[in-house]
């Protein structure tokens, strides 16, 4: 029995200084960044808008067309609504309501297609944030870097995103 217990007590001083060891490795440096405070910061981002903005500009111009002949009708059901016989009432009716489907779909694909085309050059951008990110923490000597939302705490000191921030630009 008195043997086991200097194995076992053996065993742990040797686990214990293993621990010890392991626990002196990792004392990395560790940083942050705001990954949100670089991409609103970003210059590249409003140009990315008005590129979005006027590659759709022609959907959205169709949207408004429609937009304005489903108003022209009902304000003509409503001015003439009197005035107009039962049949032509409905048929006006059915137009408005063939309009508005048409709106409905077509605004819905362009959100969709907008939504899209916004994520794919957010991706971009995020991109040449995290290659950015890359060459600072390589350039400061950081073993780590973590977004600053998945943060409890961290020391003002370890932020890089002001230098992440002018390597971006």
């Amino acid at each position: 029995m008195k043997k086991f217990i200097k194995v076992a007590g053996i065993s742990l001083v040797i686990l214990t200084s293993s621990l010890a060891a392991t626990a002196a490795q990792a004392a990395e440096k560790v940083g942050y960044v705001n990954t949100a405070k670089v991409f609103q910061t970003l210059p590249q981002r409003e140009a990315i808008a008005k590129k979005l903005q006027s590659e759709f500009k022609d959907q959205k111009a169709q949207l408004d067309s429609i937009q304005k002949k489903i108003q022209t009708k009902m304000d003509k059901a409503r001015r003439d609504g009197q005035l107009l016989s039962e049949d032509d009432m409905r048929k006006l009716q059915i137009e408005i309501g063939t309009l508005q489907a048409e709106y409905k779909v077509k605004g819905q694909a362009l959100e969709r297609d907008a939504q899209k085309r916004e994520g794919a050059e957010k991706q971009k951008l995020f991109v040449k944030i995290q290659d950015a990110v890359k060459k600072v923490s390589e350039q400061q000597g950081y073993d780590m870097i973590i977004d600053a939302q998945a943060l409890q705490y961290a020391k003002p000191g370890s932020d890089i995103t002001d230098s992440v921030i002018k390597a971006l630009k």
